[in-house]
């Protein structure tokens, strides 16, 4: 596939095919983030994959009850001053799906990086979290270039350190996302995006 088709075919699925997906595949996307850029120019990028039910239901229990709490039905219809967002549609469709789009991708990947203690102030500390979601984006292009397509959960805090517990993970590293791959289900709702208008978003020389 051509970079700019990848580029036009990615996008976030939070609903999979029951298909197996061979791990050659999953390599192959990995290997494209590895190729990302690395502020350190070590790429000391770790990966940890998750491919059956229980290590999923294992790894996952915050998402499950955070996604069995939210009331969509209710999200979407509670009364408003103005007309619903295509944001806060997306939002209504999403979170049920919250555990279900990882547990139904036949692969679940959690990348990991090294970082230390982000201070006030110190947005250069951000560097490691910036390039880790370099890897991240090109995981997300690759997927789409085999055909695949990715769902992704940023883990809150709490989570966060729940998960990094359960999995062992080392002190120094921490994890950006978690990434499900699979086949997407061609039968989900595609809801509307909003389009931007690129002559409206480029500002020479200054702001105004």
């Amino acid at each position: 596939m051509e970079f700019y088709d990848a580029v036009n075919a990615r996008r976030t699925a939070r609903e999979f095919l029951q298909k197996d997906v061979p791990f050659d595949a999953v390599k192959r996307i990995l290997e494209a983030g590895n190729k990302a850029p690395t502020w350190d120019h070590n790429r000391s990028w770790q990966y940890i994959v998750l491919q059956t039910d229980e290590e999923k239901d294992y790894a996952f229990a915050e998402a499950k009850a955070i996604a069995e709490k939210f009331d969509a039905e209710r999200y979407l219809n509670m009364p408003r001053a103005y007309p619903i967002t295509p944001g806060q549609k997306m939002y209504g469709y999403a979170m049920p799906r919250q555990f279900s789009m990882l547990k139904g991708a036949p692969y679940v990947v959690i990348p990991l990086f090294k970082a230390k203690t982000v201070k006030d102030g110190a947005l250069s500390a951000l560097n490691p979290f910036a390039t880790a979601w370099c890897v991240i984006e090109n995981i997300f292009l690759a997927a789409a270039a085999e055909g695949l397509a990715c769902s992704v959960r940023i883990p809150l805090d709490k989570e966060h350190d729940a998960v990094k517990e359960r999995l062992k993970v080392p002190p120094s590293y921490r994890i950006p996302a978690f990434i499900g791959i699979g086949y997407a289900d061609p039968s989900a709702p595609r809801l509307e995006q909003r389009e931007p208008d690129l002559g409206k978003q480029i500002r020479f020389g200054k702001w105004k």
